[in-house]
């Protein structure tokens, strides 16, 4: 395959990175509005969901390969990425030893998805799932959208995210150890954000996309 232009995703379709947001956009509204959670993800969800499939029907042949093409390298990276964020968060706390638990809203997450009197092993499986999927999702996001720019457009992307977090979470949330909070969550995301662009480009790359 050619690296020329016609195999870069145009910005016509770039756009479409924008519906992975979905989660994210449910959660913003959870918290600025007080929202149901499960109700505004079922809203935008399926708002995505129906946008995708009406602009997936004017795609041509070719601009579905290449859409398709991010999608997958999205999901891939968007795992990886995940994963090294939680590890650089667990780890960063143990440097810290504040006992500042970094991972203190994915129960918050669990019992605003199916209850504050179900299992505690439902809410916690609930609030881990939500997490990995705004993670993974984020990633998609950004492979749709910047995936070939690399590491740099990578860590700018997890701080796009993490302005939103420190934003918002620590009022949420109630966080009294902001200092922790904020200096756990940035780095974790900047690794975050670099595992995804790195990932990202090469991948893409290897595929004909630069």
């Amino acid at each position: 395959m050619n690296r020329t232009g016609s195999q870069r995703l145009q910005s016509s379709v770039r756009w479409l990175g924008l519906l992975a947001l979905f989660s994210g956009v449910a959660l913003l509204v959870h918290i600025l509005a007080g929202s149901s959670l499960p109700l505004a993800l079922g809203i935008t969800g399926t708002g995505s969901a129906v946008m995708l499939a009406f602009a997936w029907q004017r795609l041509t042949p070719a601009r579905r390969r290449q859409f398709a093409d991010h999608l997958k390298v999205g999901l891939m990276a968007g795992v990886v990425a995940t994963a090294v964020y939680d590890a650089a968060k667990y780890g960063l706390s143990l440097v810290d030893g504040s006992g500042f638990n970094p991972f203190g809203a994915i129960r918050i997450f669990g019992a605003l998805l199916v209850g504050q009197a179900a299992p505690s092993g439902l809410i916690f499986g609930a609030g881990i799932g939500f997490h990995l999927f705004n993670g993974i999702l984020f990633g998609v996001a950004f492979s749709v959208m910047f995936g070939t720019k690399g590491v740099w457009a990578g860590i700018l992307w997890g701080l796009f995210l993490e302005t939103f977090q420190l934003t918002l979470y620590p009022g949420w949330l109630d966080i009294s150890a902001y200092r922790e909070f904020a200096t756990i969550s940035a780095l974790g995301h900047v690794a975050y954000g670099a595992t995804l662009g790195g990932l990202s480009r090469f991948a893409l790359a290897r595929r004909g996309y630069s």
